[in-house]
């Protein structure tokens, strides 16, 4: 089917409309002076020259990706709660730690005359003390990723894929944990979803100080 004429527009001017050309395949322009093809969008004519009077359709800059890809914006409120309750569960080993240090030395030299009291601090080459120093500082490093994550901080991400991959060596939690964070923040988009989630909050805050 082709049609080639004047039409009206929804203010009722008078438009003149190019040859149409319906196929199965599509729809198919032809310039009204020379008959050649026009490909869609163009504004001339190839072989003429003449104005077809076509305007390109210009995609819109922020067009929103579909929900199902905006993996970060539905899981970052998840990943980062995981997080703030594995720095607080790394406090509690810190503190169990800390008091075993107190309590075993007392129970091994009241059980055995003395002679093994400082048995926890020489069993390991940096004692209990040393192990509870390491898991704070990884306490601390979980919460500040924690927090982080909640307020889309532009150096929370990076900060998550290291911990996720130091995490994957912590079966099967810590493992289990790793995998899930690298899943949420690893990929390419990602990592360009993060950036528009980061900057929308900066200038959230931009907005609520003013």
């Amino acid at each position: 089917m082709s049609g080639d004429g004047w039409a009206t527009n929804v203010e009722g001017n008078l438009l003149y409309a190019p040859s149409v050309s319906v196929t199965d395949g599509g729809t198919t322009m032809f310039c009204d002076k020379c008959g050649s093809p026009i490909s869609s969008g163009a504004q001339f004519c190839s072989a003429c020259g003449k104005a077809t009077g076509a305007a390109p359709i210009a995609a819109a800059p922020n067009a929103a990706r579909p929900a199902s890809d905006r993996r970060v914006q539905r899981h970052i409120q998840l990943l980062a709660s995981l997080w703030l309750a594995n720095g607080i569960l790394r406090f509690v080993e810190v503190g169990t730690i800390l008091i075993a240090g107190q309590v075993l030395p007392f129970l091994m030299a009241w059980g055995m005359g003395g002679r093994y009291a400082n048995w926890p601090f020489t069993f390991l080459p940096f004692g209990l003390y040393g192990i509870a120093g390491i898991l704070a500082f990884f306490g601390v490093a979980h919460l500040l990723l924690a927090w982080g994550l909640f307020q889309r901080e532009p150096w929370a991400r990076v900060l998550g894929l290291v911990l996720g991959f130091l995490a994957l060596v912590r079966p099967p939690f810590g493992t289990a944990l790793g995998i899930y964070t690298l899943w949420v923040l690893l990929p390419q988009q990602s990592a360009q979803e993060y950036d528009e989630l980061s900057r929308a909050s900066v200038q959230t805050g931009l907005q609520h100080s003013r």
